[in-house]
């Protein structure tokens, strides 16, 4: 049944040894986080679409959160950007067995994923993490070596659709410590520095109407589709697909496997040198008024896939850090924009795109002025109370179907269940 639910050609869908994750023949042997992409078996992520463990010590952030682990503050944003489905609204469920624009559908994210992040206070000592790319990182990094290695991003680049317009919005917006993403198949580094230039935004949390804007019209013009040739990888149409530009035209790069890989480190610039510590293998990374970014490639022999980083902890005092059998955590400023977010989901189709980029004033302020509501009422709770409510049991993981299930049907997940009944009842 998953592999029915997933967005690959026919030919590629196979098993792997996830199911010896499931059915607990084999254990992760480090604690494990992660937000989905594009090829994922659809049907069993939406079974956990506010988050769950997929499997005892692997963690689903849902289809889009904030967790504490250790200390450390995370946020995730699962799927990729497509302007056709991102005005419509998430919808509460699927009908199975879903057919082909489903398959192809159901990992786009949507208006509505987008503001429960978009309302978070800027936290320079948080990771985002996104599958595609905030749409004009390049500009921070070096773009000639981007196009050495992909010289079919040119188009898309030159007409501002290499990634994800709000992505960008919330790089801005959070201003995290860190964000990495993947999707594009090439490990990329940048640093964005903070200065008046991104910080257009009220800091005083009743006056923020939104950000510097994106260029809605970028969005508009053609972008390319685009093919890659390499013997030793799963090539999908759908994988580099930038549909938000309204027009389309297709332009082929027949490229090497040795050329994709080909890596000059004796002309490092000065861009490199700058993020050179991201290239570590094993390195501390301190920053101030800045985001680094990461982009690592497919998990294939020869490619960068892998990087091991040390990273501040947000908070060395959260309650996260105190036992070590309870190190996950809801993040109370989240939950408090996804109460706001689904108790004013209507009221968000009354929004253009254009809007979205820069909600307006009165409609921002009141999702504010509620979501710090919610969040005092939070923050005035005794210490076991906020533990109860937030804590999540590293034992939490249910296994809801047979390994061999053969029937299109929804499962419920109790972990799914226990989310809403705390905060969305």
């Amino acid at each position: 049944m998953d592999l029915q639910s997933m967005s690959v050609p026919d030919k590629y869908k196979k098993m792997g040894n996830f199911q010896d994750y499931y059915t607990g023949k084999k254990k992760a042997p480090v604690f494990t986080i992660f937000i989905g992409g594009n090829h994922e078996a659809s049907n069993y992520l939406e079974e956990l679409k506010h988050g769950g463990f997929v499997a005892p010590n692997i963690y689903y952030m849902g289809r889009t959160s904030v967790m504490w682990y250790k200390g450390l503050r995370i946020g995730g944003l699962s799927g990729v950007y497509w302007k056709k489905d991102f005005m419509d609204l998430a919808p509460t469920s699927y009908r199975f067995p879903y057919d082909r624009y489903t398959i192809r559908s159901i990992y786009h994210y949507r208006k509505d994923d987008y503001l429960k992040l978009y309302l978070l206070e800027k936290s320079n000592k948080m990771v985002m993490i996104s599958h595609d790319w905030p749409e004009g990182i390049y500009d921070n990094g070096d773009v000639k070596k981007l196009l050495k290695k992909k010289p079919f991003f040119k188009e898309d680049i030159k007409n501002h659709c290499l990634g994800s317009p709000f992505n960008m919005e919330l790089l801005k917006v959070i201003q995290p410590n860190f964000w990495f993403s993947a999707h594009l198949h090439v490990r990329f580094v940048a640093t964005v520095d903070w200065d008046e230039r991104f910080n257009s935004r009220e800091t005083d949390s009743k006056k923020r109407v939104g950000s510097t804007q994106v260029s809605v019209e970028s969005t508009k013009k053609a972008c390319v589709n685009r093919s890659e040739a390499s013997n030793d990888e799963i090539v999908l149409d759908m994988d580099l697909e930038n549909d938000h530009c309204d027009k389309a035209k297709k332009e082929e790069a027949q490229i090497t496997n040795d050329d994709e890989i080909t890596r000059n480190m004796d002309t490092e610039t000065s861009s490199d040198k700058k993020s050179k510590h991201l290239s570590d293998n094993s390195s501390t990374m301190i920053t101030s008024g800045s985001t680094k970014f990461l982009a690592l490639d497919k998990c294939l022999p020869k490619r960068n896939f892998l990087e091991v980083l040390d990273i501040e902890l947000t908070d060395k005092d959260h309650l996260s850090t105190r036992d070590q059998k309870s190190p996950l955590y809801y993040d109370e400023e989240y939950v408090s924009s996804l109460k706001v977010v689904e108790k004013h989901k209507m009221k968000l189709n009354e929004l253009l795109y254009e809007d979205l980029l820069s909600p307006p004033a009165n409609f921002a302020e009141e999702l504010i002025t509620l979501k710090e509501y919610y969040l005092k009422e939070f923050q005035s709770l005794s210490g076991s109370e906020y533990e109860a409510l937030f804590k999540v049991p590293l034992k939490s993981f249910v296994r809801t179907a047979s390994v061999n299930e053969k029937e299109f049907k929804t499962f419920i997940n109790p972990q799914t269940e226990a989310f809403m009944e705390k905060f969305l009842k």
